[in-house]
């Protein structure tokens, strides 16, 4: 069962979530404000693959409940869709800085409502299963020096990912970013599929139908993605790089694009991973070549001297 937590003070706008989703096979939970909906969340008794946000609300408006949802190690990994009339940059920017993932602007299409909720449930899906292999006897692997690895499939960027990221000092913090690094070098670096091409295949739910089909095409099927693992006293750094043509990197980096493609089903990705998983994320090679950078300066455990010894 896929639990939907919609929160909004107008009913007539839970009705119309409620009716656009059912219908999809989601089930909504309804609540009226901020309080309510966090009090539903603090209950423990429903486990929510994604939230519908509200941002105007009395008692606790939007972004105070979004912040507290993101405060929460138990909660701060369900994707939050803030459904607001409030579209200017800098309120965009203060939601996103808040950890908001997705935005709908008022009024929005049913069409466009079922297509974002889908694309957030999917995406809690696959982290929650990723998270699972966190915690499958991997903890040697944060004495990990040295490492040099190579993919050619999303399912293998999803066996690494968990491996990555457990040879980090914060293994949840760091997942998500990886994952979506992997998998953008290998949906548009070796792969080959555009922004534009992504948005159509998804929206007609075929992404992965492509992505499998590209994987077996002369052109692309012997193309790899070699990542580097590397550890010192101060930091570690991954770098994964494609055989792609390269991409304006600079672009998805920035507040700009990322308030342009908030109203989007893709395209925050690599912005939303620097901002949250990483201590600095930067791009070589014309795009190529993704550098993650993890401080370990001021970490309540220095894993080299650990090793070290």
């Amino acid at each position: 069962m896929i639990n939907l937590l919609a929160v909004d003070d107008e009913m007539i706008n839970l009705m119309i979530i409620d009716e656009s989703l059912s219908d999809k096979g989601f089930t909504v939970v309804k609540a009226k404000d901020g309080e309510e909906a966090f009090q539903i969340l603090s209950s423990g008794s429903i486990v929510f693959h994604a939230i519908i946000l509200d941002r105007l609300m009395p008692k606790m408006d939007g972004i105070e409940l979004l912040k507290k949802i993101k405060r929460s190690e138990k909660y701060r990994d369900i994707p939050v869709i803030f459904q607001t009339a409030m579209s200017s940059i800098t309120d965009m920017t203060e939601g996103l800085d808040a950890g908001a993932f997705y935005y709908l602007t008022k009024p929005y299409s049913r069409a466009l409502l079922v297509r974002i909720v889908q694309t957030a449930v999917e995406h809690f899906i696959k982290l929650q299963r990723a998270k699972e292999d966190l915690h499958k006897g991997m903890g040697a692997l944060r004495h990990m020096i040295t490492g040099e690895f190579r993919i050619r499939s999303i399912r293998e960027s999803h066996e690494l990912a968990p491996l990555l990221a457990n040879a980090c000092p914060d293994p949840e913090r760091v997942l998500t970013g990886i994952m979506e690094i992997l998998n953008n070098a290998i949906e548009h670096g070796n792969l080959g599929i555009s922004y534009q091409e992504k948005s159509e295949l998804h929206d007609n739910d075929k992404l992965m139908e492509e992505i499998f089909r590209r994987l077996d095409t002369p052109e692309y099927k012997d193309k790899y993605v070699k990542v580097n693992f590397e550890r010192n006293e101060e930091r570690i750094e991954i770098r994964i790089s494609d055989q792609g043509k390269g991409f304006d990197w600079k672009r998805y980096l920035s507040i700009e694009a990322m308030t342009k493609n908030a109203f989007k089903t893709h395209g925050r990705g690599i912005f939303m991973a620097k901002k949250l998983s990483f201590d600095d994320l930067t791009y070589i090679d014309e795009g190529r070549t993704a550098i993650i950078r993890i401080d370990l300066t001021n970490k309540t455990s220095n894993l080299l001297t650990d090793f070290q010894e």
